[in-house]
């Protein structure tokens, strides 16, 4: 009897899961990305994700905006409710979804798909530009360069990162908070550590120096 309800459940399962899915395939989202005076946004990254109620049903697809700061997904959506944003780094613009970038007062556009082949046309606003921070480590004895990992903290939202470094770095970071800068790793042997905070505004770059140091040896133990 048991072996019998099992099966019967696996049919259901694989009946359900062959069932198409009756929701429609038809909406469109496009639009333009501008900055946070309304300037056109070319080369901008658009990401948009369907709320869903399970890992199974989500959708995410990306785009680029055109010379002119446009964007299309084009009539291949389904119906349903999407989260839009969008960045570019080179310009100074990071992720405004990532904890480390994502400012306390953030919250995710949003746009609705339903009715008889949906279209809505949207313009995504960027965020403040983050900062640049720019920089070297390296033997504060000798000079020379150190490959080794730097680390990132927003001291705000609790966010971090970690970049690998030939010694040389340029890395954007959130404005207009605190973030700590940390050494975190050299590869070849034992080094000094390093933490400084920096607190810089939009679209400011500042340059930083970090020089760590091999520990000394011990003195000679007398005989």
């Amino acid at each position: 009897m048991r072996s019998l309800a099992i099966i019967v459940l696996f049919l259901s399962i694989r009946a359900v899961a062959q069932t198409p899915d009756p929701t429609p395939i038809d909406g469109r989202i496009s639009g333009s990305v501008v900055t946070e005076d309304g300037k056109a946004v070319p080369g901008a990254t658009v990401y948009i994700s369907q709320e869903a109620s399970s890992l199974v049903d989500a959708n995410s697809l990306v785009t680029q905006t055109d010379a002119a700061g446009r964007f299309d997904f084009g009539r291949k959506l389904k119906h349903g409710v999407y989260e839009i944003h969008a960045q570019k780094e080179k310009a100074g613009y990071a992720d405004p979804t990532s904890k480390f970038y994502r400012p306390l007062n953030f919250s995710v556009q949003t746009v609705q798909l339903f009715g008889d082949h949906p279209a809505q046309n949207v313009t995504v606003q960027l965020q403040d530009k983050a900062a640049l921070l720019v920089g070297k480590i390296f033997d504060g004895d000798t000079g020379r360069l150190l490959k080794t990992d730097i680390g990132f903290h927003n001291m705000q939202t609790g966010g971090g990162r970690s970049v690998m470094t030939d010694g040389k770095f340029s890395v954007l970071i959130p404005a207009s908070t605190d973030v700590l800068v940390l050494s975190t790793y050299v590869r070849d042997t034992h080094w000094s550590t390093f933490t400084t905070k920096v607190n810089l505004q939009p679209g400011q770059t500042m340059n930083i120096d970090v020089p760590l140091y091999k520990p000394s040896p011990p003195p000679d133990s007398p005989e």
